[in-house]
């Protein structure tokens, strides 16, 4: 038995140039997101009537759900952030659900996971300012309860984006690991529909934490 595990990404060419396998399935979740958002557009959102119905209802209620699960945490700074966890959810969902299909995940790659790390960082961030009304008002937060922690809450807040990749990193790659042993060890016996809910359950698993750690984060730049 053989196990492949690789910190780096599959090569993948775009004109004699390796930008990484990783690169492509980031580009496909992102032109799948695009082509969604315009379909919703023009199918959904144009159309919405006083008393929603049908898709119009489905797409308010995740919506609604997702604001409120927000604002249960970081109140009106929700109106910021909201968007980003629903854009990041959704990201991480379509890059990491790739491995049903028998294709590398985009967050198998540490690059991937690093660039959503940043963008959680300037997220909760532009969150702070907003909330604090300014850099002042920002490094004033940063202070409390005494100036003396101001240096650790510095350092905090410059390990979020570290610890949000390396842990989504960390967690997808340990899953297909675990998936390598079962099909290496039950090849045959392992049936199709338990790899496909354990990749869907991995999938769900990753969306949830990285919309989780975007609101921790954030509510502890507003305190």
């Amino acid at each position: 038995m053989q196990l492949e595990v690789s910190l780096y990404p599959e090569p993948f060419y775009v004109g004699g140039v390796n930008v990484g396998l990783s690169v492509l399935m980031g580009w496909c979740a992102l032109a799948i997101v695009i082509v969604g958002l315009v379909l919703l557009n023009l199918l959904v959102v144009r159309r919405m009537k006083a008393v929603p119905s049908g898709a119009q209802n489905v797409l308010e209620l995740m919506v609604d759900g997702a604001y409120r699960w927000c604002s249960g945490k970081v109140g009106d700074s929700a109106n910021v952030i909201t968007p980003v966890v629903l854009t990041l959810m959704t990201y991480v969902f379509l890059t990491t659900i790739a491995e049903m299909f028998g294709l590398p995940a985009a967050t198998q790659d540490l690059n991937c996971t690093i660039a959503i790390g940043l963008c959680v960082f300037v997220t909760v961030n532009v969150a702070g300012l907003k909330h604090h009304h300014g850099l002042k008002g920002r490094i004033k937060g940063l202070c409390s309860p005494s100036p003396i922690v101001f240096p650790i809450r510095v350092v905090t807040d410059c390990i979020a984006p570290c610890s949000v990749a390396i842990r989504l990193f960390a967690n997808v790659m340990v899953a297909g690991i675990v998936m390598q042993l079962i099909y290496a060890v039950v090849p045959i016996a392992l049936p199709a529909a338990f790899a496909a809910y354990f990749n869907i359950f991995d999938a769900g698993i990753q969306t949830f934490v990285i919309g989780l750690l975007t609101i921790i984060y954030t509510s502890e730049a507003i305190e």
